[in-house]
């Protein structure tokens, strides 16, 4: 791709920075797990099992994910959840359950190796947890004055707030521990008497503090949405809404769940109403872009039903089917790239392998995620490569990206091209 050249008018200017899309030459291993009957895994206690997951990966491609089963060291019968923690291939279980509890969501990892998470211990309700990376231990987060039933989505930032969505035993708010105490951002109506909002549905916490998510105004929780970002204070704003919320909106309806980039942007994935085709967008709530769309006779022939991710350079990855099958894309509404997919050779503990299954079933688990250099966490199934109908079970992988050139142009003229 040719660097792209930005005109600054201004003499002594900030410099103007465009970033091409990166490639991805390294695909790396950092856990997998099968069935003990047919090999033990690799950077797991033998016998752990992981599926349906999402991984999260941070600025120094840190990586974490949940664990359903880690065998007790005892009764090997018995099973507990763990949360794993690592990165460039080494990492290890860095917490470890109670017997039959549960890890009831996906982990979010921040910059400094601090993971949010949920623990279930009775199958009814759960309980917040921060991994702590300083101390190197977990524990049960205080939400006071904020006890809901149960947290879903939860997210640490880089500030060490921990945002969420909590339900109640009527409804579901948005709220946040910032700085030693808990907000309320927003409650449906069934929480706060007099909201706008009849549901919210899965938000997405940032950097800022901020959270954003698809919100339903109509009586039948779904017919009128909009997409909206809030703050701690109550205030919001509107991103994006569909027509029948807005008549001049070209998208009919959005998917459940979204991506907010710490600048304020959002990815999500929306149906248009002109030709009914689900499309990827980024939006700031001004300016949005279609980043990919589906084309039978294009490249990308389906979106699957899982959140895209985004980063602050407006990089978007989500999963997709092409013409190979599943596979994970990256674009930033110019450029379209394919990070990685079913048959794909990449290089695990066993040896020689590829991305897929033996069968019809998906290729990836869970969403992708992306840090800010662009490096991509993603779950996906293996196999011996030229033999599909052996079982090598799921790994987590990163696909590394490697820079491609970036100009910085100067009002006087000079040229300065950046290492990453």
């Amino acid at each position: 791709m040719k660097p792209c050249h930005l005109a600054v008018a201004a003499l002594f200017a900030t410099p103007v920075l465009h970033a091409a899309l990166p490639t991805y030459e390294t695909v790396e291993l950092q856990a997998r797990t099968n069935l003990l009957v047919n090999d033990e895994g690799w950077n797991l206690p033998p016998g752990s099992s992981f599926n349906s997951i999402s991984a999260s990966i941070n600025a120094n491609a840190e990586v974490a994910f949940r664990v359903q089963v880690v065998p007790d060291e005892v009764d090997p019968g018995l099973s507990r959840p763990g949360v794993w923690l690592g990165a460039h291939g080494a990492g290890h279980l860095v917490y470890v359950g109670d017997v039959d509890a549960l890890i009831d969501n996906d982990t979010c990892i921040n910059d400094a190796g601090d993971i949010a998470f949920t623990i279930s211990a009775s199958g009814s309700g759960n309980a917040l947890y921060l991994y702590d990376a300083s101390a190197g231990s977990a524990g049960a987060v205080n939400t006071l004055p904020v006890i809901p039933n149960s947290y879903q989505s939860p997210c640490v930032n880089a500030g060490g707030d921990i945002g969420f969505q909590a339900s109640f035993s009527g409804g579901r708010a948005y709220a946040a521990r910032l700085g030693g105490t808990t907000a309320i951002y927003v409650g449906d109506a069934a929480v706060s008497p007099g909201s706008p909002y009849t549901y919210l549905y899965t938000p997405s916490f940032n950097a800022t503090g901020t959270i954003a998510a698809k919100v339903a105004t109509s009586a039948d929780q779904f017919s009128q949405v909009e997409i909206r970002a809030f703050a701690s204070d109550g205030s919001s704003q509107r991103l994006l809404a569909n027509q029948a919320t807005d008549v001049a909106s070209p998208y009919s309806k959005f998917d459940n769940s979204l991506a907010l980039a710490d600048d304020g942007t959002i990815a999500v994935v929306a149906t248009r109403a002109a030709d009914n085709r689900r499309v990827v967008l980024r939006s700031d709530g001004t300016t949005t872009t279609e980043i990919a769309a589906v084309d039978p006779a294009g490249t990308i022939l389906e979106l699957d039903a899982f959140p895209p991710a985004i980063n602050a350079s407006g990089w978007v990855a989500f999963r997709a089917r092409d013409a190979q099958g599943q596979a994970i894309y990256l674009g930033d509404g110019e450029t379209l790239l394919r990070v990685a997919g079913n048959g794909d050779v990449v290089t695990t503990d066993l040896g020689a392998a590829q991305l897929g299954q033996h069968d019809s079933s998906p290729v990836f688990s869970g969403r992708p995620a992306i840090n800010a250099h662009g490096d991509i966490a993603f779950v996906a199934g293996v196999y011996p490569e030229g033999n599909s109908q052996v079982e090598w079970g799921s790994g987590v992988f990163v696909a590394y990206a490697t820079p491609t050139i970036v100009d910085l142009i100067f009002a006087d003229g000079f040229d300065s091209t950046p290492a990453r």
